[in-house]
């Protein structure tokens, strides 16, 4: 086995371990056409067509493409307008108390 052969085989084993590994930790709801735990396989036992379909076709995808789940994450405290209008509301009230 010469030099080439070793690193071509090299990089299609890392590359399996790599699509596995990513479809494992994907969020099971968010990963498209089939379930998780048939992508895993399907990059575990065919690493190369597995996994390209996997990143291709598989994968979740983020962001404002219009595609994919999106998660609802928490402002931020001061990027909320709502509890900023809560929290004056609430600093007002307690110096109208406090005064009062």
């Amino acid at each position: 086995m010469n030099r080439i052969e070793l690193a071509l085989l090299a990089a299609v084993v890392i590359f399996g371990i790599f699509t596995t590994v990513y479809a494992a930790s994907a969020n099971r709801t968010q990963v498209r056409v089939l379930p998780k735990f048939v992508w895993v396989l399907l990059c575990l036992f065919v690493p190369i067509i597995g996994g390209l379909l996997y990143i291709t076709v598989g994968r979740p995808i983020d962001g404002d493409s219009g595609q994919g789940a999106k998660i609802s994450r928490p402002k931020a405290p001061d990027d909320d307008p709502e509890f900023l209008r809560d929290l004056s509301d609430r600093f007002k009230n307690d110096k109208d108390n406090k005064d009062g």
